[in-house]
């Protein structure tokens, strides 16, 4: 966060302990859309979208929070704000659904577009996305967890409605009272761990938790842990019978509704094998002022709560020490979690895991009555794919009852299991509330569960998978890594968090690796994979470096006339495969595939040429369709010797164009229909538009390409967003090095020019930059050249070419 003084000079802040802690996380999850928060809102009409641009704004402009990053400066977290952000909602509609449900397209909507990035290091750190499929609509709210919890949220969509509202009925935007800046805050944070006023709640966790080991689930599958790993969402509704259970143990009690279901889930997790002695990872809100309680920003906090149980303790008395834990708890809340944590001796640390495998917060009536302006609205599911930690739980208060909803590891556990345990829980409540003196030991339950130290015995007892590579560096990664963790790795590419690593010894392993003058590890990329093989590919393992990999590709072997094929804008080698199947069999038949990275025709061309030339092949005819023709025109410019004929399908010529930025929506349009024509899809297959926000002309590719990612999805043809991004950022690639691409020719080479929406000024073009030129003209359009309709004559076409230059030579 930044100071803003009356010139608007910035003055750093570190960021607080729980951010801090949050960034580092951050790096290593494996979907780091984990740590976002999106409140999927469902109205029942549509929003005014000029007016929340307006009270969106409004809102930026008040909360420091909404215009901060989150960057790592000479060591140190820091928060920065922006004096200003120019802000605005993303839209996004779909109108024409093929056989796609609403219900489900809306659905794959909210999670890609929860999974779009929001990068740390860039504010704003929140976005709103108005959907529309058809006639239904939904508000998607999305912030990062390193600037916003959900209490903020809460108050954010509160202030949001008020916003709305007063730009809907002309009124200027006000509120009755000023932001709590979040700078004073974090600032306060700051003064309190160097003062010294954490230590007396600092000793109070030290002695509650040493020795303490978290409880989790017996795993159904072989999943690591880890942070940010495959998850999912499951709601689940508590039976009137809990809710009941739950009101007369509080009465009996005096406990609230959140102590008497941590009470509840220690029970479980005891009866299910983890033992009297369970630790369980709370999330607090962390507001005991009245100012904090006003605070957009981010202040929750973790606290570990044990529970020592006996197998004649009632299930009264059970709640009773959950009911005094949770006092305590609030009394010491204070000090972040990574304080405590890191003043734990190393084998508690190691017991309780990093982050805890299981959290349990209560969020009291959140999400009820919500508002935008006079537009009521549901919080629906949360469209999270990913999971934070083993199982994950919420419960709030939801029309006289409870609901709860669960993200879990779906690489550790099946929806059944995580149902199981949501049973257990309901019947313990439900009996447990009609005889509170009933004892721990005379409840069954059907779930299974273990202390997180059990599982990382077991983790560490895995025999080494062969030998390790002997080299100096090697040697120094085994004996570090065996100081940290009491053992050795089990392989190459064993994960350090999944064998008892946390923040603190990673951060201790990094150390001794660069201690005695080695060179420093940059620890932020090798979080990204902690394993032993990229320690030593990050420390340099004195092997070299490997090759690249070749982009040649046999399509089809064969004696007769070789013909090599460049792929188009985006493309791919298969985009041939109509073509391919009316050649002749005997024809051998390569192509190149992408090189990656490659920004011009010259450089690929080069690439693509030496790939032929290290495979040995000297093709009879070289082309391609569209950009891949002028590729292939650069190759047999390059060639001092025999030159292979030409084939262009329906290629510009190299002259060069302007590539306006305002366009790109145009182009991602194209981009959208070559992805359809791939699959075969009808032309009335579901297709978004996005809208507004950022980028050129208010256009947002990771959004756009999420909203495709779900339309193709809903049609049971999924496509990774990540993959689509990757080919859209080829496509957009190979459009700029067109662009830039110009060849005066001429290039001594036959050609065989097919043209679909060729005009015949670009035939003439081609005619001064080639030999001997023969053109042909198919009936299709540019993008129906590699269909199957096209491609026995554009086949024919070649054949009857590669008779006459073979007959020439």
């Amino acid at each position: 966060m930044v100071k803003q003084s009356a010139d608007t000079a910035l003055e750093p802040v570190p960021a607080t302990a729980m951010q801090e802690a949050l960034w580092w996380v951050h790096q290593r999850a494996h979907d780091r859309s984990v740590y976002h928060l999106t409140w999927r809102l469902g109205v029942n009409e549509p929003i005014d979208g000029e007016a929340l641009a307006v009270a969106w704004q409004a809102l930026v402009d008040r909360h420091e929070a909404l215009r901060t990053s989150v960057v790592r400066q000479a060591g140190t977290v820091t928060l920065v704000v922006e004096p200003r952000i120019v802000v605005s909602p993303h839209r996004l509609h779909v109108d024409d659904l093929e056989d796609a449900g609403s219900t489900t397209l809306l659905r794959l909507i909210a999670e890609e577009v929860h999974a779009t990035p929001l990068e740390p290091e860039q504010a704003p750190l929140a976005r709103i996305t108005l959907v529309r499929v058809r006639d239904r609509h939904e508000v998607l709210l999305t912030v990062h967890h390193m600037v916003l919890d959900g209490w903020a949220v809460q108050l954010l969509v509160a202030e949001l409605s008020e916003a709305y509202a007063a730009v809907r009925q002309g009124r200027a935007v006000s509120f009755q009272t000023d932001p709590v800046p979040f700078s004073t805050y974090a600032q306060e944070q700051a003064v309190a761990h160097a003062d010294g006023r954490w230590d007396k709640s600092i000793a109070y966790w030290c002695d509650a938790l040493t020795g303490a080991a978290s409880a989790t689930l017996e795993p159904d599958l072989p999943g690591a842990v880890a942070s940010g790993a495959p998850g999912a969402i499951l709601r689940y509704g508590f039976s009137a019978e809990a809710g009941a259970g739950i009101a007369a143990l509080a009465k009996a009690t005096f406990a609230t509704p959140f102590a008497i279901i941590l009470a509840a889930a220690q029970l479980v997790l005891t009866r299910a094998g983890a033992g009297p002695d369970v630790a369980v990872g709370v999330v607090t809100a962390n507001r005991m002022t009245t100012r904090d309680q006003a605070l957009l920003g981010y202040t929750a906090n973790l606290c570990m709560i044990r529970g020592r149980l006996a197998e004649t303790d009632s299930v009264a008395a059970v709640v009773s020490a959950a009911r005094d834990g949770m006092w305590q708890m609030l009394t010491h809340q204070a000090v972040p979690y990574p304080v405590v944590f890191g003043a734990l001796p190393e084998q508690t640390r190691v017991a309780l895991g990093d982050p805890a495998p299981l959290l349990l917060s209560y969020l009291g009536p959140i999400g009820t009555d919500l508002r935008l302006g006079p537009i009521s609205a549901t919080l629906l599911p949360s469209p999270n794919r990913a999971a934070r930690a083993d199982v994950a739980m919420s419960v709030w208060e939801s029309d006289g009852g409870y609901l709860a909803e669960v993200e879990y590891h779906t690489g550790r556990y099946r929806e059944s299991s995580v149902l199981t345990l949501l049973h257990d829980l309901d019947q313990v409540l439900a009996d447990g509330g009609a005889e509170p003196q009933r004892a721990v030991g005379s409840f069954d339950v059907a779930s299974r569960a273990r202390t997180h130290r059990a599982a990382q015995a077991a983790a560490n007892s895995s025999p080494v998978v062969g030998p390790l590579p002997d080299s100096a560096n090697w040697r120094h990664i085994f004996a570090a890594w065996t100081d940290v963790l009491g053992a050795p790795p089990a392989g190459t590419d064993v994960n350090f968090f999944a064998v008892g690593g946390n923040s603190l010894s990673a951060l201790r392993l990094v150390d001794m690796l660069t201690a005695d003058g080695r060179p420093a590890v940059d620890i932020v990329r090798w979080l990204g994979d902690p394993t032993p093989q990229r320690m030593a590919d990050l420390l340099g393992n004195g092997s070299e470096p490997a090759s690249a990999e070749s982009t040649l590709v046999l399509l089809r072997d064969g004696s007769g006339p070789h013909l090599h094929l460049v792929h188009g804008a985006g493309g791919s080698p298969q985009d041939y495969q109509h073509l391919l199947a009316e050649l002749p069999q005997h024809w051998r038949v390569t192509a190149s595939r992408d090189s990656g990275q490659l920004p011009t025709v010259p450089a690929l061309a080069h690439r693509y040429q030496a790939d032929l030339d290290t495979a040995g092949l000297v093709p009879d005819l070289l082309g391609g369709w569209s950009f891949g023709g002028q590729v292939a025109y650069q190759m047999v410019a390059d060639q001092t010797e025999r030159r292979p004929a030409l084939v262009l399908l329906d290629s510009a010529p190299p002259v060069g164009y302007e590539l306006s930025a305002d366009n790109v929506r145009q182009r991602f349009d194209t981009f959208t229909e070559n992805v359809y024509r791939a699959f075969n899809l009808e032309s009335d297959a579901p297709r978004s538009r996005v809208t507004g926000g950022a980028g050129p002309a208010g256009f947002h590719e990771r959004l756009a390409v999420g909203a495709l990612a779900a339309c193709l999805a809903a049609i049971q043809q999924p496509v990774p967003a990540a993959l689509l991004a990757h080919q859209w950022n080829s496509y957009e690639r190979h459009l700029r090095a067109s662009a830039e691409y110009v060849h005066d020719g001429p290039v001594d080479a036959p050609a065989l020019v097919i043209g679909a929406d060729l005009l015949d000024a670009q035939l003439a073009q081609w005619a001064a930059r080639v030999g001997a030129l023969r053109s042909h003209r198919i009936d299709a359009d540019h993008f129906g050249v590699l269909t199957s309709a096209a491609a026995a004559q554009v086949a024919a076409a070649v054949i009857l070419f590669a008779r006459g230059v073979t007959a020439r030579s």
